[in-house]
């Protein structure tokens, strides 16, 4: 149960930040930022992409790269990482309850399993089932998510599908003081409290954040109780140095399954703590040194016990409980020159798993420990208004054999409002790590695409992609389809948008369509920002493509998020804020005994000062 002490301690704190704000007297309208509106238009031409392990602009970039900033986060009233991938063209997501609850994360189709999560550089993946578990990340400590779509492997290894890079929140520069109190609550008691700070004085800057996400389920026996802590430093050096340690911890107690006609219900505790400390050191003007080192340690406990009497389900089943933890370091240099991005890098992982299984179907008790590493090399050679990207790397697994991954792409700037690119790379994605000495899945991945502002007051990226995917023990499957992003120019600072994804994923051996492989995915958004008012309409739908007996509910959901900055006096202000989600009560779900949460509410109020 949440602390509620802590809790109102919480809310005291707010309401004493909220009359420091209100009782000097402050003007109720805002003035309005002056900054270029026409921002997503050019965004191409910004240093926005990482998908080569350093960053550069998007126009130098072959990869399908979505970029989702912290100005789309505070739109959104975001609680995990979770919300904010459901908003992002080409991902799906597959809920099990409300926020914080667990949820599986689907890119163009592709297996969760294969898609790989980093927060800060340290990746979230739990061994056991190559599952990342984002409902796990409090959206407020991110400033900045970048989704990599397709094989991302020649960068960074294990990642078939792709990558999603989390970056938390920096500290505030020059600035002896920050910070926010937020609070709100909703449907069921869904409650969330956090506090953030953040400062710099001299060379030590610091971000701490804190908070509290809970609810009493929205569904049957999803009750929530989760806590976080996260801190990121930095410590400036000579020669534009810096170190950097950042940590963050996440202690979740939760129900995620209930199946009245099994007489079922399961209850899952889990504890995930991510750490990391690194260096950064230019060498002279065109190269930098990078040394990172890592942990992370994710822990967790499944029981199952029957809805009736709370008692066991099955007394001969064990207790579900896997323990993983990863230690590791990073070397990676990069080296810029006019028209030229070199970067060279190395990774090593030492890997330990303890699993109870709760099936049978591996031994019980079951430990395994390995020792991963890989090296890396990619080029960005810019050319005028062509760039070509090749990359390559190589990994020694232990456990599934050596692999090399390597990729081709290319971008052509072919007039000041349009941007072609064209991509290819072959990937892998590693099995669990309890299957002993099971191969790495492989792929081939193809794309080509534009991103164009040649039709006026109208931005456009489209995207036609070709996934294979095959194994030694896997059905051999390819995967034809096409992204198209629309987004109009802001009028009285409106935006309307509009993305959908096709595809048709295909077993190699007969032609027949794979199942539970979404076909279909439509989003849109219509979203009014001055910078003292905010709204945002959003609808979501997905064809997740399941057997008829699963059930499945395949409705548009419709979510409305508002917020207000109704106080402001110098660098103080006070914002309310408030979502309705599922507005009309729709269904949209793969199976049946998991269905969709149905309407609710949620307000709340933020003090920054």
């Amino acid at each position: 149960m949440p602390n509620l002490s802590f809790l109102h301690t919480l809310r005291g704190a707010l309401f004493g930040l909220w009359l420091l704000v209100a009782l000097p007297g402050i003007a109720f309208a805002a003035e309005a930022d002056d900054e270029d509106t026409l921002g997503l238009f050019s965004a191409w031409r910004e240093s926005a992409s990482t998908a080569s392990r350093a960053p550069k602009p998007l126009s130098q970039t072959a990869e399908n790269v979505t970029v989702i900033t912290s100005d789309d986060i505070r739109a959104l009233n975001a609680h995990t990482l979770t919300d904010i991938l459901d908003s992002i063209p080409g991902i799906q997501v597959q809920h099990n309850g409300g926020p914080g609850i667990t949820a599986y994360t689907f890119i163009q189709s592709s297996s969760f399993r294969h898609v790989q999560v980093y927060v800060d550089g340290v990746s979230i993946t739990n061994l056991a089932d190559n599952y990342s578990e984002t409902s796990l990340i409090p959206a407020r400590i991110i400033e900045r998510v970048e989704i990599v779509k397709g094989s991302a492997s020649a960068a960074w290894g294990s990642a078939l599908a792709g990558v999603i890079n989390v970056t938390t929140k920096a500290p505030l520069l020059d600035c002896p003081l920050a910070g926010t109190v937020s609070a709100s609550i909703g449907k069921q008691a869904t409650t969330d409290d956090a506090l953030e700070l953040s400062s710099s004085t001299g060379r030590l800057g610091y971000y701490l954040a804190g908070g509290y996400l809970g609810s009493d389920g929205l569904l049957p026996n999803t009750q929530l109780h989760s806590t976080n802590s996260h801190a990121r430093l930095t410590w400036d050096l000579p020669d534009k140095g810096q170190l950097y340690a950042t940590f963050n911890r996440t202690q979740t107690r939760q129900g995620d399954l209930f199946v009245p006609s099994y007489d079922l219900k399961e209850n899952q505790d889990k504890s995930l703590l991510l750490a990391a400390v690194g260096l950064r050191q230019p060498l002279g003007e065109q190269m930098e040194l990078e040394i990172t080192a890592r942990h992370s340690f994710l822990k967790g406990n499944t029981t199952w016990l029957n809805i009736s009497d709370g008692l066991t389900w099955q007394p001969d089943l064990p207790v579900g409980s896997f323990t993983n933890q990863v230690s590791g370091a990073s070397l990676k240099l990069v080296r810029r020159d006019t028209g030229n991005l070199l970067v060279a890098g190395s990774d090593y992982n030492h890997l330990e798993l303890y699993n109870n299984s709760a099936d049978g179907s591996t031994y019980t008790p079951y430990s395994r420990s390995a020792n991963r590493w890989g090296v890396y090399l990619n080029d960005t050679v810019t050319m005028g208004s062509v760039s070509v990207i090749p990359g390559a790397r190589y990994d020694h697994t232990q456990t599934a054999g050596d692999l090399s991954s390597y990729s081709l792409g290319a971008t052509w700037q072919l007039s000041d409002t349009t941007l072609l690119r064209a991509y290819g790379a072959r990937g892998y994605g590693m099995p669990q790590f309890l299957d002993v000495d099971k191969p790495a899945e492989k792929i081939w991945t193809t794309q080509v695409g534009v991103e164009s502002t040649a039709v006026p007051y109208l931005w456009l990226k489209g995207t036609l992609f070709r996934n294979e995917t095959w194994g030694e023990d896997v059905e051999r499957h390819k995967a034809l389809g096409a992204e198209v992003e629309l987004r109009t120019t802001p009028v009285y600072n409106t935006t309307l948008g509009v993305d959908y994804t096709f595809v048709d994923t295909i077993r190699s051996s007969d032609g027949t369509q794979v199942n539970y492989d979404p076909r279909q995915t439509v989003k849109v958004s219509l979203r009014y920002d001055d910078r003292t008012y905010r709204a945002l309409l959003a609808g979501s739908h997905i064809y997740w493509n399941s057997l008829p007996e699963d059930n499945a509910r395949y409705g548009l959901l419709w979510d409305l998020h508002l917020g207000a900055t109704i106080l402001k006096r110098e660098n103080s202000s006070l914002e309310l804020f408030f979502s309705g989600h599922n507005l009309f009560n729709g269904s949209q779900y793969l199976y049946d005994i998991i269905p969709n949460t149905g309407r609710w509410f949620e307000g709340g109020m933020r003090v920054n000062f």
